[in-house]
């Protein structure tokens, strides 16, 4: 199994979900650190951070920690609410706010501080039935 962060990382998850007759919502919120390599003259060390690095390249034996090298604070949050106008197409109207904020230890070419923030809005279906028989 993989995950997309890679390795050196920490992560706790919240979803919430809600449903009213034909109105829904959803809450999920993602925090996390993450141990990115410096990657300067100074401090060459792999980290962990980076799965293809050679592991002989790393700083050391004993008190290795979770997220160490570059610590990297990361938050995404992601709101939905919606109105579903046909049950048997799952044919729902919907709008949704995304934020997402990297914020490293220090700033580097590969990693910087950054934040993301997505409004979206439309219409969709589902034309496929999930039957859940067993």
């Amino acid at each position: 199994m993989a995950h997309l962060w890679g390795a050196n990382f920490k992560e706790y998850i919240a979803i919430a979900r809600y449903e009213k007759g034909r109105f829904f919502g959803s809450a999920k919120l993602i925090f996390g650190e993450k141990g990115f390599d410096f990657n300067t003259e100074e401090d060459s060390f792999n980290y962990g951070g980076d799965i293809y690095r050679d592991e002989r390249d790393r700083n050391g034996d004993i008190n290795i920690e979770l997220a160490q090298g570059n610590t990297t604070s990361i938050f995404h949050g992601e709101f939905q609410a919606g109105y579903l106008i046909n049950p048997s197409t799952n044919l729902n109207v919907y709008v949704s706010l995304i934020y997402r904020d990297f914020n490293p230890l220090v700033n580097t070419a590969t990693e910087f501080k950054n934040s993301t923030t997505w409004f979206n809005f439309g219409i969709r279906t589902d034309i496929f039935n999930w039957y859940y028989d067993f």
